[in-house]
């Protein structure tokens, strides 16, 4: 089962892995609100039928039960944390976006550790460590020193926001017990898909604008990151907790940077190196999961 848990969060950061460079593409297009509306409209019609499918909930019955906090992932999730991810990208590049998204690890074990009382063990600290270093070692190609002289700008203050704002949304999930993963995935949708309407009128779209790549990197947010990175989010906190699901976003920048030499940019040694780091930083704290007691192991399944 807990195997189980980290390949659905591998599986998660690797659809993320695109939203820097096809938001980047959809951004150049479309106003950030735009952006995420029309994100969530195509994921959307897949995620209703879906969940019908494979899950038959009472839809109306889950909602009463449930308002409260829906509304409140889907204010996090769809609403907050969408636009401001976009916006930033408006102004800042996909590998400042990046760098600064390796700080979402450690926030969120950091509050999961002060909200939650999550243990965070000497394993997953020195996991966390060693994984943060291997990131920056792929964002900075070996030259740590450049992290303080990248010029940073308001984008990157808002991609600082959209972080925390992840964070919040990542320790609030784990409180929706009973709801069926792509059930809950699909009802923050609609939920946070209603509430962007209102602002899709402060921000006019430009038609003549929109190129098939914008369009292509829709399709993309929609059905990967949106889709199936959320569905596969929210199950594999469930199963390890907000704190440990966490260490796997350290993997973005390498997954981007595979993506990066697929698109056919070269691959560097320090990009190597850094990747070799950040995975054996998620090994030492899977391993440290090896070792916790049967009465422990099991409690995270009682959530699912």
């Amino acid at each position: 089962m807990k195997y189980k848990a980290w390949i659905l969060l591998i599986l998660a950061n690797l659809f993320w892995s695109g939203n820097m460079i096809f938001g980047k593409f959809s951004s150049n297009e479309f106003p950030a609100v735009w952006t995420a509306f029309l994100r969530w409209v195509v994921a959307l019609i897949l995620l209703i039928p879906i969940a019908q499918i494979v899950e038959k909930p009472s839809w109306l019955q889950i909602w009463k039960k449930n308002r409260g906090i829906i509304i409140s992932l889907a204010v996090l999730a769809i609403v907050v944390y969408s636009y401001l991810m976009y916006a930033s990208l408006q102004f800042t590049s996909a590998a400042n976006g990046a760098l600064i998204n390796t700080l979402t690890p450690a926030l969120i074990m950091l509050f999961s550790l002060i909200f939650l009382r999550e243990k965070v063990s000497t394993f997953q600290f020195i996991g966390l460590i060693t994984s943060f270093i291997g990131v920056l070692i792929v964002l900075t190609k070996g030259n740590l020193l450049q992290l303080f002289f990248t010029h940073y700008n308001k984008g990157d203050a808002l991609m600082f926001l959209a972080v925390l704002c992840w964070t919040a949304y990542s320790l609030v999930v784990k409180k929706a017990k009973g709801i069926p993963p792509i059930t809950l995935v699909a009802m923050i949708a609609i939920v946070g898909t209603i509430l962007l309407i209102p602002f899709l009128f402060m921000q006019p779209l430009q038609y003549k604008e929109v190129t098939s790549f914008g369009i292509m990197g829709i399709v993309y947010l929609g059905v990967f990151p949106a889709v199936g990175s959320f569905i596969f989010w929210n199950q594999g906190i469930k199963m390890l907790g907000a704190g440990k699901a966490g260490i796997t976003m350290n993997l973005l920048p390498v997954f981007t940077a595979i993506i990066s030499v697929i698109l056919g940019q070269g691959l560097v040694i320090s990009q190597i190196v850094g990747g070799l780091l950040t995975i054996a930083g998620m090994i030492l704290t899977s391993i440290k999961l090896k070792q916790v007691s049967p009465e422990k192991s099991m409690a995270p399944q009682l959530n699912v």
